[in-house]
């Protein structure tokens, strides 16, 4: 990611140091090898997709998580690809009615609903890709002219229209497991950087994003890994939606633990 002016040198420089911080804290709470694990899982769960049955797959995925927590749809994950025949798009279309009561016996996520959209979808993603091989050509056609700073609005409104079931969060979402960074910010690290005063609160979720990209340029590192550290951080730390800032150890850095102390 190109540096774009969200944030000066200066506030880069302390926005990294803080992340060194963040870093710290994590591997104290979990040990370094779990942090190394669950980074890296975030990180291949978000990477480009190799082919369409990867990047179909995470869009069923985006469909089953809506109305419920992701670490549910990820302990079914493994059923989930068996049942959809590794999310192969066509193999998919292909699914009928008595079929769709067969999967409603295994144990996967039993939403029929859910379900037949999966499957209605996947007839969609057949007729798109015909003109260009494959979805994925067709959304990289019309990435090139799209907005990344924005968040990439025009993809946004592309795959809202092509498939069914995808508002505004869910496009976003799937977007972002597309690899398309910016698309989504992910709550928790958002607010990690909200209370740290390294963005605005009333800035657009892009620019959590783009500062994310600048941390993850002064340091050198992937900026999928930054933010599932800072995710890491705001779950399992004192960093939660409730705060308890006394237990926080960046509470003599942070600008949220100040003025929570002053009140």
């Amino acid at each position: 990611m190109k540096h774009t002016g969200i944030l000066k040198r200066a506030s880069v420089k302390r926005a990294a140091s803080l992340m060194r911080a963040v870093d710290a804290a994590v591997d104290t709470t979990l040990g370094s090898e779990e942090v190394a694990a669950r980074v890296r899982r975030y990180v291949a769960d978000h990477d480009a997709p190799a082919d369409d049955a990867v990047a179909f797959g995470r869009l069923c995925l985006v469909v089953f998580a809506q109305g419920m927590q992701w670490a549910i749809v990820e302990s079914k994950r493994a059923a989930l690809e068996s049942a959809f025949c590794g999310f192969d798009p066509a193999a998919v279309a292909a699914f009928d009615d008595a079929k769709i009561r067969q999967m409603l016996a295994q144990p996967i996520i039993r939403n029929e609903t859910k379900l037949r959209v999966c499957v209605d979808n996947a007839r969609r993603w057949r007729e798109l890709a015909a003109g260009d091989g494959t979805y994925l050509a067709r959304l990289a056609r019309y990435a090139v002219g799209d907005q990344p700073e924005l968040g990439w609005p025009g993809l946004a409104q592309i795959l809202c229209a092509d498939f069914s079931r995808m508002g505004a969060i869910a496009t976003r979402q799937t977007l972002k497991r597309w690899g398309f960074f910016t698309a989504f910010a992910h709550p928790g690290a958002r607010r990690v950087l909200e209370r740290l005063n390294v963005i605005d609160a009333a800035k657009e979720p892009e620019a959590a994003q783009l500062a994310i990209g600048a941390i993850a340029q002064q340091l050198g590192r992937d900026p999928y890994a930054v933010e599932a550290v800072l995710a890491l951080f705001a779950a399992l730390g004192p960093c939660r939606v409730k705060p308890q800032c006394d237990e926080c150890a960046l509470s003599d850095r942070c600008p949220s633990a100040a003025a929570a102390q002053a009140s």
